[in-house]
Order: C-alpha cells, then structure tokens, then sequence
C-alpha cells in the first residue's frame, strides 16, 4: 500500500502522565508531577518557569534502541477540557494539521469513496516494478510484491492507473479486516527482514505495562479490539498523507480513540494507533492527554484549565545517525519541534474557543 518503541522511557514518561490526572490547581503543579517533570523526563528551573508562564516545553526522550524516537511535550491550557474533547471528537475537524496534507476517515464499511483520491506516484510506481522481498523502498508485505508482479504490466500506458486502482482497493480490504480481526490482521513488513507491525506495537505496549495497569481498559482495546469496546469513546480509522521533517511524505493508516476513562475521572486520552505505514514506520503511538486543574469535580469551583501532555513514540526501520547526513538528529529535532508546533496550536484553538 504505497504512498502512500521500545524503551522504558516512553513506559515511564506515559505512565507518569497518566498517574498524575488527578485535580491540579491552574498553574500550581503537583509535587509528585513536578517530581516527574525534573526527576524522570529531567527538565530544568528555567523549563518549569516557563510551563508556568504557559509556555510548551518539549523534550526528546533517550531510547534504548537507535531505531526507537520518543517525545515529550507538555502545556497548560486555559480552558475547559471538555470543550476541548468535544473537538478532538470532531475527527473530520480535529484531523487537521499544517503537516498533513490529507485525512480521510474511513465510513463504517469503508467504502470506494474513502481512497478516491489516492493516486500512486510515477516515482512510486518505478520503486514498486523493482520490488522484491528484503529488497523494496515502499513498505509492504511480500504477497502484495508478488500480486503486484503478477497483474501489472509496467510497460502499459495505463501502469500508474492500474496500480493506483490496486492501492486503493488493498487500503479497503485491509481496513476491513483490521476491523474484523484487530491485531491479528495487522501488515507484515517484508521490505526488510519481515517485520510484524503487530508485534513491534505489542512490544511498545508491553514496556508501558504501568500505563495500562493504571487506564487497563485503554490498554485492553489497543491490545484486543475489536473484541473488547470502550464504553463512551469515539473511535474512527482514517488514512492521511503526513510530511514530517526531512523525510519525504508518508502514507499512514490510523486508528484513533478519544476516551474518558472511568478509572481517571477529570481526564481525556486521544489515542492513536498507527496500522500502517509505507515508509520508514514499523510501529507508531501517540497518546494526548488532557488532565483537569483543582476544583473540577465535586462542589469545588469549576476547573480554570488543563495541562495537556503529549507523548508520541515510534520505531523507524533505518535512521542513519552521525556523519555529514546525520538523518536521525534532523528527524528527531523535526519531531520535537511538530509537538511543540501542535501544543501551541491546541493550545491557541482551545483558549480562543472559550
């Protein structure tokens, strides 16, 4: 389906996240959260200030592997969180971003109308005639390079339209059988070393074991959909085309849930779980979650805000590090700088909207 982490960190930078939605005063942070802040994601004075001042502070995390990036960003917001989860449940509105050219949410069955406008590049075209198992610059599995192999002639006229026509109705089964067998449906990777995206997913959540153990339902429907439901959660699938730093535009396959777990009262988690990616992905979680301030439940008065802390963790298949090119230190800084792009953004539209 062309054009289209592993590491404790991100468990600990999650989990804390997650530990810490309980009431928190505007601006007046926590002990225990400010604990976190300086002990385990490691900020500084001068980066507490600044979240104090309503700034976004965001951080790259270590990895334990150099194939693995995590990032942290976090922000008050001075607004009410549940106008804030009213819009990210908005998904044809919320999905929007300036490094997205493209999101479409898939209709429930997905329907031709969904790809309509997904068309297969040339270049992507020339990458596919030359795509073998071990041996391919788009990501997919090796009965796809096989089918493709079989059915196209690339020397046609009608090549490019052929294999678009192909992408698209493979985007289609694929997001069916996601919805009908979950995890167990999800791509192998046969471009390098067949890579079980399902299994590199189950392995970022493995590492994150106390986040779940603090929101287990949340943990059960990533692991387990879609035999397992969230009560009260929006959910959709959609596909997008993201341009992210210093890489070129990938096609990527989503599932997103907007919860208010029950075990967290006060909180909203924006959960999305990549399924597919054609370049560079072989796992991918983002997790957004929106924590009400003191006086937010009970006869207090109401809540002035929220913090807002995102996490975003994914395993690349390659990132070269060092050197003249030194592609990991330009795609990680890029990340870190989207996140604070996307907080301040959040932020803007949520104050603005009061």
């Amino acid at each position: 389906m062309p054009c289209l982490i592993r590491m404790r960190g991100l468990a600990s930078v999650v989990s804390v996240a997650l530990l810490f939605a309980v009431p928190v005063a505007a601006q007046a942070r926590p002990r225990p959260l400010d604990a976190f802040l300086t002990q385990t994601v490691g900020l500084d004075q001068s980066q507490l200030t600044a979240l104090s001042r309503g700034e976004v502070v965001a951080k790259v995390l270590p990895t334990a592997d150099d194939r693995d990036v995590s990032v942290l960003g976090v922000v008050h917001v001075s607004a009410a969180r549940a106008a804030f989860a009213q819009r990210q449940r908005d998904f044809h509105n919320a999905l929007r971003s300036p490094t997205r050219s493209s999101a479409v949410v898939f209709n429930v069955p997905a329907r031709p109308a969904d790809v309509a406008v997904i068309e297969v590049s040339s270049k992507d075209v020339d990458e596919l005639r030359n795509c073998r198992p071990n041996d391919c610059n788009v990501k997919l599995p090796a009965t796809d390079m096989d089918r493709l192999h079989a059915t196209i002639d690339w020397t046609a006229p009608d090549a490019r339209a052929r294999v678009s026509a192909y992408v698209r109705q493979r985007m289609l089964d694929y997001v069916a059988s996601y919805r009908d067998r979950g995890n167990a449906a999800m791509v192998v990777y046969d471009d390098g070393g067949g890579v079980r995206s399902s299994d590199a997913l189950a392995q970022m959540l493995a590492d994150s074991t106390y986040v779940f153990s603090r929101v287990p339902s949340l943990g059960r429907h990533l692991l387990r959909y879609p035999a397992d439901t969230l009560a009260g959660a929006a959910e959709a699938i959609f596909w997008s085309l993201d341009n992210l730093p210093h890489v070129r535009q990938v096609l990527r396959v989503t599932h997103q849930m907007v919860y208010s777990p029950p075990e967290l009262p006060g909180t909203t988690v924006i959960a999305a779980k990549q399924i597919y990616a054609d370049h560079y992905f072989e796992a991918g979680l983002e997790l957004l979650t929106a924590i009400d301030d003191d006086g937010a439940a009970g006869n207090a008065p109401p809540a002035s805000g929220f913090t807002l802390l995102a996490v975003r963790h994914y395993r690349f298949d390659h990132l070269p590090s060092g050197g003249f090119l030194n592609l990991r230190g330009r795609v990680v800084g890029g990340l870190r700088d989207n996140v604070r792009a996307d907080l301040v953004r959040l932020k803007r539209e949520s104050e603005s909207s009061r």
